[in-house]
């Protein structure tokens, strides 16, 4: 999804919406301001069904210099 796409699918909800993502386990966390953050992302690096997609640059070994990346918005739960 891309910031245009994000922004065309918020202006179709109710401005008092909540908005929330996945809990660590289980249930749902709120998104404050002060989680979301802008942020190099290593594309589809994730290999196991536990990962995500997408992994952090500086989480890859030396020889994966040929994976690509690219800049993204990420939206982080406020519980640990």
């Amino acid at each position: 999804m891309t910031a245009g796409e994000l922004i065309e699918l918020l202006r179709s909800l109710p401005p008092t919406l909540r908005v929330v993502v996945d809990g660590y386990e289980e249930g749902y966390d709120d998104i404050t301001p002060d989680r979301i953050l802008r942020t190099k992302i290593a594309l589809d690096t994730g290999t196991h069904a536990w990962q995500g997609k997408h992994s952090n640059p500086r989480d890859r070994l030396a020889s994966d210099s040929d994976v690509e990346t690219a800049e993204a918005l990420v939206f982080r739960r406020t519980s640990h």
